[in-house]
């Protein structure tokens, strides 16, 4: 509501006259302050009905630009907060320490009110333009705030309630501020104590996930008060170098430790905890979760905290077989790609955990999983996390390539081995991977002629080109990826015994997108890789259009996942990705098979626990069976339409079909196009 009150006006001019300190004009101390600041400093007229300033897209992208890291993270936190607060007409605002909204999330459907009212992004909220106001308030003043109806300085604003919380970057400095507004609320301020203390609270979880992220390869100590709620909510952090040296903590942890604002940087940790960080350590090669019981040197007072490794050195772990071939900081940047592949999945981590320890012993890897699982993603990042990452990584899919040229595509040729020949003949893919990696994916589909070729060339480490007469020695790692059933292709004499023992050296399963236990984390993640290749600096998806990626069930898994984002990408227009940007199939959540539960990935000797291999994979191929049928009949048997709405290309849709028996009934007619 736009009014002009001058009597609101000349009240502000008594308080600011009488002197903030001033206990007995029932105005809080800190808003006292505020005023004066707004009449005194920034000359700004308490009763103008000047609308809020609101910045085009444009200008919001340089302000946005240099929050890029925070605002992912930030988002989720905004979204949960949305979540619980929107039901009663609150608007969530991030903006940066100039008080301008860089993110919002609020009612589409009262986007034309709130632009009017100025929440709404791009709107500029700074104490020295709009005078008090929570959002301005708390980049003058940094800490938790309300500021509600009339003790807003300008009467315009007067309906208003705001709720705003700082939060600060690694240095100690305000980096943003989250916020909670209102058009209408009740008169009695205290209403909002809940809000603030929500706000308040997300705004720590955004602070700690950025420390955590800006230190990633760095040892961090998490710490509470309390044990049982440390993993879910931490409280004080501290980043360590290998030797234990504080380069940096947050005021929560220094709290803790009785020592206000005083700066830990540079001392050793053992200082205040009494251990060293080889003693917090343990002397353990894997990464560390359990909760540790401490107590703060000097007193009595307990203190329970995990370590968390550096990313880069699970990769650090072999750097001693590896060292001499490549620099050290290649190394722990090559770890932390693969190691990054894990995301926050128990079951991916042991994948990568147990990847590392085999390179570059010569030991092939079986990679298995649903198709778009991302089996060539974690192959490429083994390889460039070896020694052999300057070298090629050579990818063939044997069940793309027709029978007839699947020998040639592997092995090379000479001049004139066949008619249509190249003139200079052809290196194979085994030769142009020479030194480095080949990947053969959906090994499962290759011909049984040719397993017995692939087969001497991994024994004897060399190959003999289509028409050629002398062998040409080779040193290649091979990763192979299916999601079929090799042990039973094995029995039904499909695929050859020994090829399957030659290359199953160590197996690994990735768990489908809708069993992983970091798929918020990972739609995220995907967005983010998405948004970078179309070039998009502004972008965003609000809760809704989340919530539905989280239900659906993505039969094509991270392969559907990145189709379906890069055209909700598209689509939006530099608007937030909602509900009308996600295709039909994600909103209804129709092409759901049931889920399987997968077992963890089986070791070299063809187990997982107690769990045969096959068992996992036999109950796979049934759910893919059944998600077939249901995509197809959905689409009336076209399967062109199929496989545009699955993300999985015609030919594999076909051969899906071939592989399960799947016929198109007689009743249908003609196949659909």
């Amino acid at each position: 509501m736009i009014h002009s009150d001058r009597s609101h006006a000349d009240r502000v001019q008594s308080v600011v006259r009488s002197g903030w300190r001033n206990s007995d004009n029932g105005v809080d101390a800190q808003i006292a302050q505020s005023w004066g600041r707004s009449l005194d400093s920034y000359k700004i007229d308490a009763n103008s009905d000047s609308p809020p300033l609101v910045l085009n897209q444009q200008e919001i992208k340089q302000y946005r630009q240099p929050l890029e890291p925070l605002l992912m993270l930030a988002r989720s936190g905004m979204e949960s907060l949305f979540r619980q607060i929107h039901g009663a007409g609150y608007v969530v605002m991030l903006s940066d320490a100039n008080g301008i909204a860089v993110d919002i999330m609020n009612d589409p459907v009262l986007d034309s009110e709130l632009r009017e009212t100025g929440l709404y992004l791009g709107s500029c909220w700074g104490e020295d333009v709009e005078g008090t106001c929570a959002l301005g308030l708390c980049t003058a003043d940094p800490r938790p705030v309300t500021v509600h109806h009339g003790e807003h300085y300008r009467s315009r604003n007067g309906s208003l309630t705001c709720s705003a919380a700082p939060i600060r970057s690694i240095d100690g400095s305000l980096l943003a501020v989250l916020d909670a507004s209102a058009m209408y609320s009740p008169d009695d301020k205290r209403s909002q104590h809940l809000i603030l203390q929500m706000v308040s609270a997300t705004a720590r979880m955004i602070e700690n996930a950025e420390f955590l992220r800006h230190f990633e390869n760095r040892w961090v100590l998490r710490t509470s008060m309390q044990s049982g709620f440390l993993e879910v909510s931490t409280e004080g952090l501290v980043a360590m170098e290998e030797n234990g040296t504080i380069i940096a903590s947050n005021e929560t942890f220094r709290r803790m430790l009785g020592l206000g604002s005083a700066s830990l940087d540079g001392h050793r940790i053992e200082e205040f905890l009494g251990q060293r960080l080889a003693q917090l350590a343990g002397g353990r090669d894997t990464q560390i979760s359990e909760v540790l019981p401490l107590r703060i040197s000097g007193g009595d007072q307990a203190l329970f905290a995990t370590l968390r490794r550096p990313r880069a050195t699970v990769r650090n772990l072999l750097e001693a077989s590896v060292v001499g071939r490549r620099p050290p900081a290649a190394i722990a940047a090559a770890g932390s790609g693969l190691a990054a592949l894990a995301g926050g999945d128990d079951r991916m981590t042991d994948n990568v955990s147990r990847a590392m320890r085999v390179l570059d012993k010569g030991i092939p890897v079986l990679v298995l999983g649903e198709t778009g699982t991302g089996k060539e993603a974690f192959a490429k990042a083994m390889h460039e996390a070896s020694r052999r990452a300057s070298a090629a990584f050579v990818a063939l899919n044997c069940a793309a390539i027709p029978d007839t040229l699947i020998e040639s595509e592997l092995f090379g040729y000479r001049d004139g081995a066949f008619t249509g020949a190249r003139a200079k003949g052809a290196r194979g893919k085994i030769t142009q991977a020479d030194g480095g990696t080949l990947f053969l994916d959906e090994i499962g589909d290759m011909p049984l002629s040719l397993q017995t070729r692939l087969l001497r060339v991994l024994a004897e480490r060399e190959v003999v080109p289509l028409g050629a007469d002398k062998p040409i020695p080779i040193d290649i790692q091979v990763v192979c990826a299916t999601h079929r059933d090799l042990s039973k292709l094995v029995r039904a004499g499909e695929f050859r015994q020994d090829l399957y023992y030659r290359l199953n050296g160590v197996t690994l399963l990735l768990p489908a997108l809708r069993d992983r236990s970091d798929k918020p984390a990972l739609i995220r993640s995907v967005l983010r890789l998405e948004a970078d290749e179309l070039r998009l600096r502004d972008y965003s998806i609000d809760a809704e259009a989340m919530e539905a990626l989280l239900r659906y069930h993505w039969p094509g898994n991270i392969r559907q996942l990145r189709n379906t984002l890069r055209s909700a990408l598209a689509l939006s227009d530099d608007r937030p990705i909602g509900l009308e940007h996600l295709p039909g199939e994600v909103l209804d959540g129709e092409l759901q098979a049931p889920a399987a539960p997968l077992a963890s990935a089986p070791t070299s000797s063809g187990k997982a626990g107690a769990t045969p291999l096959s068992d996992p994979l036999q109950e796979l191929q049934r759910s893919e069976a059944q998600w077939l049928v249901k995509l197809l009949n959905q689409h009336r048997w076209g399967l062109t339409s199929a496989a545009a709405a699955s993300g999985i290309s015609r030919s594999t849709i076909y051969r899906m079909m071939k592989r399960h028996g799947i016929v198109q009934p007689r009743y249908q007619g003609p196949e659909q196009t």
